[in-house]
């Protein structure tokens, strides 16, 4: 069978794993926190949120402006 260069999914290390698991686990506990009600939780939650919605407004803005230099590119 020939090998293709195409992963299917990516290869992590199992430290990798057990890290991102951690990590998740932590913001579960901030976030139980903030439902408390302890406002330092709270004010995590807004940051991480923000943290978020900014990563992904750059995503999509890498996006759109790949595509029109792409079709830039295609008109010459």
């Amino acid at each position: 069978m020939p090998q293709s260069s195409l992963m299917l999914a990516p290869q992590f290390s199992l430290r990798r794993l057990l890290a991102l698991v951690t990590l998740s686990g932590f913001v579960c506990l901030i976030v139980a926190a903030a439902l408390r009600g302890q406002m330092w939780a709270v004010a995590v939650v807004i940051a991480l949120l923000g943290l978020a919605v900014t990563i992904f407004v750059h995503g999509v803005l890498f996006v759109v402006t790949r595509g029109i230099g792409a079709a830039l590119d295609r008109r010459k």
